[in-house]
Order: structure tokens, then sequence, then C-alpha cells
């Protein structure tokens, strides 16, 4: 292997198994320089401008996610069946973002966007550690209270099965559940369900 392919691979190993174009030119690497590797499938082309060591291992494709839709925040059926809040495997990733940015999608994996204003998408963030990448994922509580929000679009029977696995877990927390309701607007309809659940 070439100095140049070697300084390449050295540069995907340093960030982790993936790299932009903008790391390939701070480098002072051109980005014809990643033909040859594209070619030899040392490389794999995730979408323009994003690229990935081809033997790199990742434990969940949820990694590629991350890196394909970094402001992206796992959400709705992905964050409901990560958090075992559903059963229900969705064909596609669900990621939420901020209502402004813009991004463009591979036409794999399937990736579902949804738009909210700034003070919906930044309720409820936390992130989550798969293998060296950390995915941002919506908490538990924000989780149901979307069920709630997307009910009519989603279906009341998943809306139920979200909450009635919420309420059998040891850590929840209905104060901050409410809190979010409360800011989402959707404590009226989440006190009517927990009277019934309760």
């Amino acid at each position: 292997m070439d100095h140049q392919k070697e300084k390449i691979i050295q540069l995907f190993h340093e960030q982790q198994g993936y790299i932009r174009t903008s790391d390939i030119q701070s480098a002072g690497i051109h980005n014809t320089q990643l033909d040859p590797l594209l070619e030899d499938g040392l490389v794999i082309k995730l979408k323009q401008g994003l690229y990935k060591l081809a033997d790199w291992e990742t434990e969940d494709e949820l990694e590629d996610i991350a890196h394909l839709v970094p402001n992206g925040v796992v959400c709705l059926l992905s964050a409901w069946n990560y958090h075992e809040l559903s059963n229900y495997v969705p064909p596609e990733y669900h990621l939420a973002l901020e209502k402004n940015e813009k991004v463009s999608l591979p036409d794999y994996p399937p990736i579902q966007l949804y738009y909210w204003i700034q003070k919906y998408w930044e309720l409820g963030i936390t992130s989550i550690k798969i293998g060296h990448t950390e995915v941002k994922i919506y908490d538990k509580e924000k989780c149901v209270c979307d069920a709630i929000r997307y009910r009519n679009k989603l279906g009341k029977e998943v809306e139920k099965e979200v909450l009635e696995n919420y309420l059998k877990l040891p850590d929840r927390n209905i104060d901050l559940l409410f809190s979010y309701a409360e800011q989402l607007r959707v404590k009226t309809k989440l006190t009517q369900y927990l009277e019934l659940l309760l």
C-alpha cells in the first residue's frame, strides 16, 4: 500500500472509522486520493461527503445513522423500540431534526425524518454510546409524551403499549413525565390515561 493510502487509512482510524470530505481536505489530502480506496473496496461511500472504512466493525446500524444525520435524534418508533417501550421494529429509522435543519439522505439505510420546532426538538435529548459513537436519542419520558402527541398518526394501540410498558419500569420518573407533558401540551391527555391505567 502506498504512503498516501496509508495516510488516509490512518486518518479513518483516528476518526473512529468515519471521515468527511472536510476531514480529508484538512489533512492536506485531495479528494481524488480516495478513489483508489473506493475502487479496491477498502472504503465505502455512505453518502456525498461521508465515507466509512469497509472493515470497520460497528455494533449497530445506528452508528452509521448518527454519522449520516449528525444532528438527528432517534425518536418515536425507533426510540420506543430501543427503550423497549414497544415490541414493534420499524422498517426505517425515525429521527427528529430541528425545523430549520437541512440534511441529504442516502438511499440506504431507510430514514424517516421529522422536523420539530426547537423547544420540542431539544426537550429530553440524551445520548447512548454504541461502539465508538455517541448516538442522540430521546429519554423515556419524552418518548411517552411523543407517543401521545403522535397518537393520531401512528396509532392509539402503540400509544397504549408505550404507556403501559413505561409504567412497568422501575426507574420511571413521573415528575419529569408531567413536566414534559406540560411543555408539550399533552398534560390533560396524559392525566386521563394515567387515571385509566393506574
